[in-house]
Formats: C-alpha cells, sequence, structure tokens
C-alpha cells in the first residue's frame, strides 16, 4: 500500500462503486433534456466527480480527526515538547469517521451557462482501528504502525442506497503522514482535502453537431 493512497484507491472505487452508481445515475439521466450520446457522457462525468470527492488521502484523514483530541493537542505546546523530541501515542480501539454530502450540478455550456439537472450523494466512511501506534515529532504526525484497520463505506443518491460494505486496509508495516508529516495544530488554511463537500459541475455541448439533429431533438423534447 502506497502513503499517498486515497480513499477512493483503498475503498475499490472502480471495482465496487462505479458500475451500481453510473446504472443509478442513468435512470436520473433519463429525466434530463439532453440527446442521448450528450446523456451518457453526461453520466461518466457525474461519476468521474463523485470519485473526485473521495480524493483525500487516507493520511490525512486520519490526521484531520485526530489533531482535534486534546491529547495530540497538548503537542502543540513547544515548552512541553520541544522541536526534535519524538513521541509514540499508543493507539486504542476507535473509529474515524469522514462523511460529505456533494451535489453535481449539469448544466448546458453555450454563451450563458443554463441548469439541466442537480443530483445530490451522501457518503459515509467510517475508519476502524483496532490498535497501533504513531509517531509524533515537532507537533505533527509522522508515522503509524497499525495492526488492523477496515473501512466502513456507505453511497446513496438521491436517497437511493448504491453501496455498503466493509473490507480491510492492507496497510503497509509503516504508514508514513507525507513527506513532512501532518501538522496537529490547525492549519492557517481550511481542510479543504481532508473533506471537500464543494458542489461540483459538469458541462455538456449546448450545441450539437447538425449529423445529430434528429437525436437532439429527440433529446430535448424526453
Amino acid at each position: 500500500m502506497s502513503d499517498d493512497l486515497t480513499l477512493a484507491d483503498l475503498l475499490g472505487f472502480d471495482q465496487r462503486i462505479a458500475d451500481p452508481l453510473r446504472e443509478r445515475v442513468r435512470v436520473l439521466a433519463d429525466r434530463w433534456p439532453l440527446p442521448a450520446k450528450l446523456r451518457a457522457a453526461a453520466v461518466d462525468q457525474v461519476v468521474d466527480r463523485v470519485r473526485d470527492r473521495l480524493s483525500p488521502r487516507f493520511y490525512r484523514v486520519l490526521a484531520a480527526a485526530w489533531r482535534h483530541h486534546p491529547a495530540c493537542q497538548a503537542y502543540c505546546d513547544p515548552v512541553k515538547h520541544p522541536p526534535n523530541e519524538v513521541n509514540t501515542v499508543e493507539l486504542a480501539e476507535h473509529k474515524v469517521e469522514w462523511a460529505c454530502e456533494p451535489a453535481v450540478e449539469v448544466v448546458a455550456d453555450g454563451l450563458e451557462a443554463v441548469g439541466l439537472a442537480s443530483v445530490d450523494f451522501a457518503f459515509e466512511v467510517v475508519v476502524k482501528i483496532h490498535a497501533g501506534v504513531v509517531t509524533i515529532q515537532d507537533a505533527r504526525f509522522i508515522t503509524m504502525d497499525a495492526a488492523k484497520v477496515s473501512l466502513v463505506a456507505r453511497l446513496s443518491v438521491e436517497s437511493f442506497s448504491i453501496a455498503k460494505f466493509e473490507i480491510p486496509v492492507p496497510l503497509p508495516t509503516t504508514l508514513r503522514f507525507g513527506e513532512h508529516g501532518e501538522p496537529i495544530c490547525p492549519p492557517a488554511e481550511p481542510e479543504a482535502e481532508a473533506a471537500p463537500a464543494a458542489p461540483a459541475q459538469i458541462a455538456v455541448p449546448a450545441i450539437v453537431d447538425a449529423r445529430e439533429g434528429a437525436e437532439a431533438r429527440e433529446g430535448v423534447g424526453g
């Protein structure tokens, strides 16, 4: 397992989630005023945007949750824990929860963008950590050695359940929190990667090739 793997990678998005998600979005897309070929492309784009929302690196999801724990915040005090001091913290069995509710908007890309549809999703991922040791230095999470970790995932589209499963996470002997570690003290900038929830938008052409005119009229009409 690479240190840079994302939630999408660990959950096996392409193997476990993409196909049932695409099938459900296709059902919703039948109501979109688009010609068939553009509708199919739009469905694929929506699936891609949902995958993008699962882009946080696994170690950043852990750091985003742990940095708010008082026991971890104590390492932000440079007097009690001076620079270069290395500490190890044992992890008791616990859970880390990550969730987002992205909305994907489908718009016609012309002289003026026109909204065609909006699709709401709900993602919940629970990281179950059964044991482990975290190394902290300079108020940063540096590495984690874990005995056993699993992921529970739930995904719904417009309140329709798409996926629900639990899988083990094959961790390396030592998981690194990036090249320089992850800061424990709250960063100055919002943690956009740890929990991306801003609406996404995809654009489909407002004008199609003349050879597809008949198909376009059929799509717009119903």
